[in-house]
C-alpha cells in the first residue's frame, strides 16, 4: 500500500478515464464521464476554463474548434470560451461531432458544456469514489489566462469545497504557478504537476513556476515536489522505471498520460507507476487487470 496521497492509496492501481472517456464517447461531457463510471474508472481527468462571466466550465481548448462544435444559435464556432458567457455556450452543441482519430468515439447529441458544479454532481451520483482530477487550463504566454489564475483557481477550490472533494482531487496543471498558488489557498487539497516532453523542463521555460530549470533544481521531479505536488503527471513517453524511481524518492506518485496502447500501459505498470491517464479507460482495465494481480 502506498503512503502517497492518492487513489493509489488503497493498494489499486489508479486507472483515470481522460477528458471523460475520449475514445468511447465525445470528452468533457457527462456521457463521457458515464462511459468512465461504467467501464469501473478510480478517477477521471477533466479540463477547466473561466467563462466571461466567472463561470468554472468543463472544456479543454481555448476556442469553439469546428470539429468539435457546431453552433445552434449565433455562429459561435471559433469564438474564445473566455469571451463567450455562460449562457452564450449554452447554445453550442458539443456532442453531435465526434473526431477522427477515435473511430470508437460514440456522440452524444446535443450536449451542451456543463459547469464544474453539474459534472461534480452527476459523479457523485454515479460514482461517489471516483478521484477528480481537475486540470486549470492556463497558459503562462496568454496574458489573459495567466491573468485569471487566481479567479479560475479560486473558483475550482470553492467548488470542490462544497461538493466536499477537498481530500478526493487534485488541483492539476501544466502552469506550476496554480500550484504554488493552490498550496497557499487550499493546502490541504493535493496538487498534480502535469510535464509534456520538450516544453515543460526546458531551460527558460515559463511553465514551472518559481522553479528555474537547471538552476534551482536539475531534475524535474524534485522541481515538482518543490513547487509543493504530490503527484507528477508526466507525457508517458518520458517514464521509465528510473523516472519512477526518482520521482518517488521525491515523494511524488507517478500518473502518466494519455495511454491508449495496451503494451504500454503493460510497460508502464512494469516500471512501476501508481495510476496512468486514459482515452480508453475499459481498454486499460481489461488490459491491466492480470499485470496488477
Amino acid at each position: 500500500m502506498s503512503t502517497r496521497p492518492g487513489p493509489w492509496a488503497s493498494g489499486r492501481f489508479d486507472v483515470e478515464g481522460h477528458r471523460g472517456a475520449k475514445g468511447l464517447v465525445v470528452e468533457n461531457t457527462l456521457a463521457s464521464f458515464a462511459a468512465a463510471y461504467d467501464a469501473g474508472v478510480t478517477g477521471v481527468e477533466l479540463d477547466v476554463r473561466l467563462t466571461a462571466d466567472g463561470h468554472v466550465v468543463v472544456w479543454h481548448d481555448p476556442v469553439l474548434l469546428p470539429t468539435k462544435c457546431r453552433s445552434t444559435g449565433p455562429d459561435l464556432v471559433g469564438a474564445r470560451v473566455a469571451d463567450l458567457t455562460l449562457d452564450q455556450l449554452r447554445t453550442v452543441d458539443v456532442g453531435s461531432l465526434t473526431l477522427e482519430g477515435f473511430p470508437e468515439q460514440r456522440p452524444s447529441p446535443g450536449a451542451r458544456i456543463s459547469t464544474l458544479d453539474e459534472v461534480l454532481a452527476h459523479g457523485l451520483e454515479r460514482a461517489p469514489e471516483v478521484w477528480w482530477t481537475i486540470e486549470l487550463k492556463v497558459n503562462p504566454l496568454d496574458e489573459g489566462e495567466s491573468a485569471h489564475r487566481r479567479r479560475l483557481l479560486e473558483g475550482v477550490l470553492s467548488r470542490v469545497h462544497d461538493a466536499r472533494l477537498e481530500r478526493q482531487c487534485f488541483v492539476h496543471s501544466f502552469d506550476w504557478a496554480v500550484l504554488e498558488l493552490s498550496a497557499e489557498l487550499a493546502p490541504q487539497v493535493n496538487r498534480s504537476a502535469l510535464v509534456e516532453s520538450a516544453v515543460t523542463w526546458v531551460r527558460g521555460s515559463p511553465w514551472t513556476g518559481s522553479v528555474v530549470v537547471g538552476e534551482t533544481h536539475v531534475d524535474v521531479c524534485e522541481g515538482a515536489a518543490a513547487v509543493g505536488a504530490q503527484v507528477i503527471s508526466p507525457e508517458h513517453v518520458l517514464v521509465d522505471a528510473d523516472f519512477v524511481e526518482r520521482a518517488h524518492a521525491a515523494g511524488l506518485a507517478v500518473l502518466p498520460w494519455t495511454v491508449n496502447e495496451a503494451d504500454r500501459m503493460v510497460e508502464l505498470v512494469q516500471a512501476g507507476v501508481d495510476g496512468l491517464v486514459s482515452d480508453y479507460p475499459d481498454r486499460a482495465l481489461s488490459v491491466l487487470a492480470p499485470a496488477c494481480a
